[in-house]
Formats: C-alpha cells, structure tokens, sequence
C-alpha cells in the first residue's frame, strides 16, 4: 500500500521546500537514520479463529531536518518503511511518514508564513484491527501567514487566514477548508493576558453527495504563564450552517493547563467540548498528543459534539522518563450512528540500567461503547523491552507485547503476543517501532 499525496499538494510542498531550503542550506541539520527489524506474530490477521502466525522483515530509513537562522525555523521528521509478510499472509507494503513544520518570519514580529504537513497511517475503521486491509495513508497539509498588528505595548490584533487540505487514501472523504480567524490580545498584567477571537472555516468536500458547511466561532480567551503553571482558558459559541440549510449552534471552549512539578516532570491537563468535524480533531491530534489519540480518532463526514478529558503525568530525567495519562471522551454525531463514549489509560516506563543498557515497560487499556449499536469493545495491551546501545550512533531493541480485545461481537475477538527485534544506525530509534 502506498500512499500517494495530490499533485496540487505535491506542487506547493516541492515549492515551498525548494524556497525554505534555498536560504537555510547552510544551516541545515539533518540527522540520518537506518533501521532493520524482524517481527514474529501468532495472529498477524489479528482474528478470532484460524490465527496465523507469520515472519515480518522490515527496512526503513529516515532522516531528522531541522534549522533555525533566526527567520526561519524548520523541524520536520521524515519515514519510509518497507514490510515484508514472509509467510504470504499479506502482500508487501510500503509506508511514508512526514511530520513537518517551517515558519518564516518575513517582517519580524509583523507577517509571518506557516506551513505544517502531516502524513500517517491510520486506521479506517477504529474499531477493526490494524492489520493492512484496515490501514489508510492520511495526510493533512495547513499553509499560511500569521499578520500582526501591534496597537501599543500592550495589546495587539492577529489576522490568521489559512488553507487547509485532509487526504484519505481508501476513505472519500478528502476535503478543502479555508479559514479566517481574528484574535484581539490585550496583556492585563505582566502574567496574564485576556483577549477575543472569532473566526469563520469554509468546509469543500471533493465528493459532491456530502454537504459543505460553515463553521463560525466567537471566544474569550485568558491565558496565564508562571514559572511553575501556565494554563490558556477559551470560552464561546460556536454556529455550523450546512448548504443543505439546517445549522447547529451551542457554547463551545477548552482549557490547557500545565504544572510544572520539578524541572523534569510535568501535569498536563486538557477539557475541552467543542462543535466540530472529525478533520479537525485529527489535525488537533496531529499537532497536540494531549488534545487527543491520533490513532482513535473516529474519521467521517458528519458534524460531531467532541468532549472530551485528558490528563497526563510527563517525566524525562537521568533515572527515569515515563509517561502517565487517561482519557475520557464522549462523541454525538448529529445523523452519522457512530454516537461513542471512551475511556482509555496508559503508561509507558524507561529505565537505564546502565550507561549503556535500558529498559522498559509500558500497557494500555481503552473501553469503546457505541451507544446508538448497543456495542462494546475493550483492549489491553501490555509490553516490555530491553535497548542495548552499542556505540553512539548504533543501538537495538528487543520488543515483547501482548494484546487482547473483547467485543459484544465475538468476530472482533483476538489476542495477540508478538517480538520485535530491531537493529537501528541514527538519531532515534521511536519512529520505527
């Protein structure tokens, strides 16, 4: 399976590349990075019966680019994997991965353009397994300029238009969105800043049986930074006109929030309940792991109420680095039965035992009710694994995990226990397990 991005999106993203790259050769840092991997499974087809096991070798290589010359600022990671199924059980796939962000700051602290490119592989269906029959590339570019306009020394009007463009591989789903955002921000007080912002997002679906609509939104906003805690509270409403006439409105708002425990462990919390579409909450997800999970992220073409909960517990020192969260989400679509409520938990632990040699564990748990289909699905997964680095640039991993789901409909019943064994030359070694 290969995921292949439009040639309009292909056009601006080799242009923008070729300017930003043009004036920041010379300051670029690219990091490569290698990677070979074996993986035996008990149940690659992930089914209740007749499991099969299989052998699956895996090539990757990557690179880390980053630059920062003052005026421009670039931080993208790039992945293309080749899988082989030894065993037959699937055909060969090939995977691409980019996460990317430039900005370029043309008047300093006046205009300013933003491109962000977001390219993965995703699920089509959250509540099927996540073997290649169920694996779609999604990609999701935003491009635009930031226009500032500071009225005195304390306060300052942000103008924000921006072009946005979601691509589904199988699903058709793909759209264009333009948006218009104005935010007024007025500094009450060394630490705190209040302010409004409202704005209007213009959403094209490609396939013309879906019915575009308006998104348009007004909030307060108050946002406070300290050593110790930063938190930003936006409240408002936000109004959805359909073309085909029936609109949505009601109260909208989030807040982050963020303590500062020690130096090297953070509390991160997240509330939010929104009117929004599904592209939205991934591109949230994309950019920000704590507004949501990427990979759960239920993909349609429906207006949707997204509440949802998140806290997590980060912390990355010389004797330990983990992370800790829960999430609690509610979703009502407005037609769409794909109504859910999700409770999901995990954690992950690293530990050096050595200079030279760590390990680690790491589990997670989610209960997925869909309430309009009287269904509930739950999964546990549980992991352990061991990095020997041999040199600074060279290190391998050695992964045991195990899964298992239950579903009200016993054909989605399946466990699976698979090891990984990857040997990788480079800057890291996350990107490709």
């Amino acid at each position: 399976m290969v995921f292949h991005i439009r040639p309009n999106h292909c056009a601006l993203i080799v242009f923008v590349g070729i300017f930003f790259t043009s004036i920041t050769a010379r300051a670029m840092d690219i990091k490569p990075s290698t990677s070979l991997a074996m993986q035996h499974t008990d149940n690659v087809r992930k089914v209740a019966n007749n499991e099969e096991s299989d052998l699956i070798m895996i090539g990757s290589v990557g690179a880390s680019l980053n630059a920062d010359t003052g005026p421009f600022k670039l931080d993208a990671n790039t992945l293309l994997k080749y899988i082989e199924y030894t065993q037959g059980t699937f055909e060969n796939q090939r995977y691409f991965n980019l996460n990317a962000t430039a900005n370029w700051a043309m008047l300093k602290d006046r205009f300013d353009w933003k491109l962000q490119d977001f390219l993965a592989q995703q699920p089509i269906n959250p509540l099927l397994p996540d073997s290649p029959d169920n694996i779609q590339g999604t990609n999701v570019l935003t491009f635009g300029p930031n226009i500032y306009f500071r009225m005195s020394g304390r306060q300052s009007v942000t103008l924000t238009p921006e072009y946005r463009k979601f691509s589904y591989e199988i699903q058709n789903l793909g759209n264009r969105q333009n948006s218009l955002n104005v935010s007024w921000n007025y500094q009450l007080f060394r630490t705190v800043n209040v302010g409004v912002r409202g704005g209007d997002n213009k959403v094209d679906y490609d396939n013309p049986l879906i019915t575009d609509n308006v998104f348009r939104n007004i909030h307060l906003t108050l946002s406070t930074t300290r050593p110790d805690y930063d938190y930003r509270v936006d409240l408002g409403s936000t109004h959805v006109e359909r073309n085909s006439g029936e609109s949505v409105r009601g109260m909208t708002g989030n807040m982050n929030w963020k303590f500062n425990i020690t130096g090297s462990s953070t509390l991160r919390a997240y509330i939010a309940t929104d009117i929004t579409d599904s592209n939205s909450s991934l591109l949230n997800a994309s950019i920000n792991p704590d507004s949501g999970d990427f990979s759960n992220v239920q993909i349609s073409s429906e207006i949707m109420h997204n509440r949802i909960f998140r806290l997590s517990y980060h912390r990355n020192d010389a004797t330990l680095k983990s992370n800790v969260w829960t999430q609690l989400r509610t979703q009502d679509y407005d037609f769409t039965l794909l109504d859910q409520e999700v409770l999901a938990a995990g954690f992950e632990f690293n530990y050096p035992l050595t200079a030279l040699l760590s390990t680690g564990i790491n589990t997670r748990y989610s209960r997925i009710e869909l309430t309009d289909i009287d269904r509930i699905d739950t999964e546990y997964s549980i992991g352990a694994n061991i990095n020997y680095r041999y040199s600074r640039n060279l290190h391998g991993v050695i992964d045991l995990k195990y899964n298992d789901t239950n579903s009200d409909i016993n054909t989605s019943d399946f466990s699976e226990t698979s090891v990984f064994i990857n040997l990788i030359y480079g800057y890291s070694s996350e990107s490709f397990k």
